[in-house]
């Protein structure tokens, strides 16, 4: 999380409010002591006040700062140098008019190291004062009579009311700025959950693929192998046969398998249509497993996005594989349908079947069907089985043509 604090261009502009301050307090000075209209005790005295004011200033407003503490965010800091300014203000004033020239930086200092909670306030009172000692009002009760007295008052009221609508501002673009800062973390953290869940995407799709090639592989090396250990004394031939076709399967799953790493399409997709591809495939199972197989392809054979064709195929390998493992069958149909809206693959087995309830609840199914639903599904697609017992089972894999 980024925890740099912010510099706000009010902030970055402090030493504007130096300079104005400073000018306040020398500026009238210097042409005041020009004009050599004061006595000796006046220069002497509002030599001593500017002299404490602009010390006070480099101390509070630039020293502190400098040694890593910040007057603007602690309260009786800021009140302790609003203090001397404000005596250091009122007394130039009633040493000479040309003064008032000072009450800019004066009320600038105000605003800029006291909350507007206190600042205005202070202002706001500081200008009755200010009009009765610019018009020399002998008392209180004079000056409500006076016009000037309600003039300097409305310009302290509505200068008051210009600063809460800038402090307003202010504070609704901090808050902005908050806001931004949150969606930028929001949109990291999101940034760092897209990436995570990519790659758990990618490890379940590897997992698919290693099971669909080198698990289902491996059970036809086995099986092959089992089968030419029970014939060995009793048939060579036919043992020899049963390793040459473990040998031929390992090779091809070996082959699979980098291509797998090289996230490519099948090898049985290369240059054929999808049909040609599933018949490829239903053929090299029937000639391992003795089993007669099958493979109908209706309506217009247009092409399909690369994901889809492999999701099909792999379903068909699949289902060979469990038809083999599980169904016990002699005859296994295979349909690919080509409709106008979708894709449909079917299946069908009349093996022993299985009570499709109890299988389901029982948790079955493997990673096989498993990986399979989730192909289907990432494409927007679904997978159906239906099965009875002694009826054989039918898996149907549906994809919408539209899906990329």
């Amino acid at each position: 999380m980024n925890t740099t604090k912010t510099v706000h261009a009010w902030e970055r502009m402090g030493w504007v409010w130096s300079v104005i301050f400073f000018l306040s307090l020398g500026l009238p000075w210097a042409y005041w002591m020009v004009q050599r209209q004061a006595t000796p005790q006046e220069r002497w005295l509002a030599s001593v006040l500017i002299l404490i004011g602009g010390v006070a200033h480099w101390f509070f407003a630039l020293e502190m700062p400098r040694r890593g503490v910040a007057p603007r965010g602690r309260l009786w800091y800021g009140l302790a140098y609003a203090g001397v300014i404000t005596a250091v203000t009122f007394g130039l004033i009633v040493i000479h008019d040309i003064f008032f020239f000072v009450i800019g930086g004066y009320f600038s200092q105000l605003a800029y190291f006291l909350p507007i909670t206190l600042s205005i306030p202070i202002s706001v009172a500081a200008m009755p004062i200010l009009a009765i000692q610019a018009n020399e009002i002998g008392s209180l009760a004079e000056a409500l009579r006076q016009p000037v007295f309600w003039i300097w008052l409305l310009g302290g009221v509505c200068g008051s009311l210009v600063a809460l609508w800038i402090s307003a501002i202010i504070q609704q673009t901090g808050q902005q700025h908050e806001l931004i800062e949150e969606l930028r973390r929001t949109q990291a953290e999101l940034a760092a959950s897209e990436r995570s869940a990519g790659v758990l995407a990618e490890r379940q799709r590897l997992a698919r693929e290693i099971h669909d090639t080198l698990a289902q592989g491996f059970i036809s090396v086995v099986t092959h192998l089992e089968a030419a250990d029970q014939a060995l004394e009793s048939e060579p031939s036919t043992a020899r046969r049963h390793i040459g076709q473990a040998a031929a399967t390992a090779r091809e799953s070996l082959d699979q398998a980098r291509r797998v790493v090289q996230d490519l399409r099948p090898e049985v997709l290369e240059g054929s249509s999808l049909a040609e591809a599933i018949q490829r495939e239903a053929d090299k199972w029937s000639a391992r497993t003795g089993v007669v197989s099958t493979v109908t392809s209706t309506g217009t054979a247009l092409p399909l996005p690369p994901e889809a064709e492999v999701t099909l195929l792999r379903a068909v390998q699949e289902s060979l594989a469990n038809v083999h493992k599980h169904a016990a069958a002699s005859a296994v149909s295979i349909t690919l349908s080509y409709m106008p809206d979708r894709v449909l693959l079917d299946v069908q087995d009349n093996g022993r079947g299985f009570q499709l309830k109890t299988h389901t609840q029982s948790g079955g199914g493997g990673f096989g069907l498993t990986a399979m639903r989730q192909r289907a599904e990432a494409l927007a697609g679904a997978v159906y089985v239906e099965s009875s017992p002694g009826e054989g089972t039918t898996v149907a894999v549906e994809i919408p043509r539209q899906s990329r």
